[in-house]
C-alpha cells in the first residue's frame, strides 16, 4: 500500500500545482454535482483497500446508512438486469440511465452533500473538477475551468489510473468493481 500512499501525495502535489496556476480551489464548497450519479463508477482494488479503512473509521451507524443506500441503488440496478458482473462491460453507462438524477445513482458514501470517506476517496475523487487527460481527451467538470481547461497542463488521470491497475494487479486484483458492489462488499467483510 505505500506505492498507493506515494500516488496519493503525487496527485496532492499535482493538485496543489493547479491550484496555484489556477488562482485557488476550482469547485465550491456546498457543490457536490460530481457525486451524483457515480453509483456504478469504477473502482480498483487497491483504492478499494485504501476505501475499506476509510469506511472502517466510522460509527457503526453510518457504516449501516452507507451500505443501505448501496443496497437500494443495486437492488433498482437488478430490477433492470444488471448485477456485478455484467455491469461492468459498458463501464456501467447503461446502468447510469437507469439510476441517474435518483437517490440510488449518488455514490453512497455521500452524507448529506458531505463525502463520508474523504480522505481515502478513490483518484478520480481528488482529481474531478481540474482538467484531467482520461486517455481520450481533456476532461473537466463542465461548471469549472469553462473557457480556460486548455490554459493549463492537465492532470495525467490516465496515468494515475494506470498505477492503480499495476498495484492492483501487485495485490491478485485485476478487476475493477462498480461502487455500489464494492461498498457492499466492503461493509460485508
Amino acid at each position: 500500500m505505500q506505492a498507493y500512499h506515494d500516488l496519493l501525495d503525487e496527485i496532492q502535489r499535482d493538485v496543489q500545482r493547479l491550484r496555484e496556476e489556477s488562482g485557488g480551489v476550482p469547485c465550491p464548497s456546498d457543490c457536490f454535482s460530481c457525486c451524483r450519479n457515480t453509483a456504478t463508477m469504477a473502482i480498483s482494488e487497491v483504492e478499494a483497500r485504501h476505501l475499506k479503512v476509510g469506511l472502517e473509521m466510522l460509527p457503526v451507524q453510518l457504516r449501516i446508512h452507507i451500505r443501505q443506500k448501496a443496497e437500494q441503488t443495486i437492488k433498482k440496478l437488478a430490477a433492470h438486469g444488471y448485477d456485478a458482473e455484467n455491469i461492468i462491460p459498458d463501464a456501467g453507462m447503461k446502468a447510469i440511465g437507469v439510476i441517474k438524477g435518483t437517490v440510488e445513482g449518488e455514490c453512497p458514501m455521500l452524507i448529506g452533500g458531505v463525502c463520508a470517506v474523504y480522505e481515502h476517496r478513490p483518484v478520480i475523487c481528488r482529481v474531478w473538477g481540474y482538467p484531467i487527460h482520461n486517455g481520450n481527451e481533456l476532461a473537466c467538470c463542465h461548471k469549472t475551468f469553462i473557457g480556460q481547461r486548455s490554459r493549463y497542463r492537465p492532470l495525467n488521470y490516465t496515468r494515475y489510473w494506470n498505477e492503480c491497475k499495476g498495484l492492483s494487479s501487485e495485490l491478485g486484483a485485476e478487476k475493477k468493481t462498480p461502487n455500489c458492489y464494492l461498498v457492499r462488499r466492503l461493509l460485508s467483510e
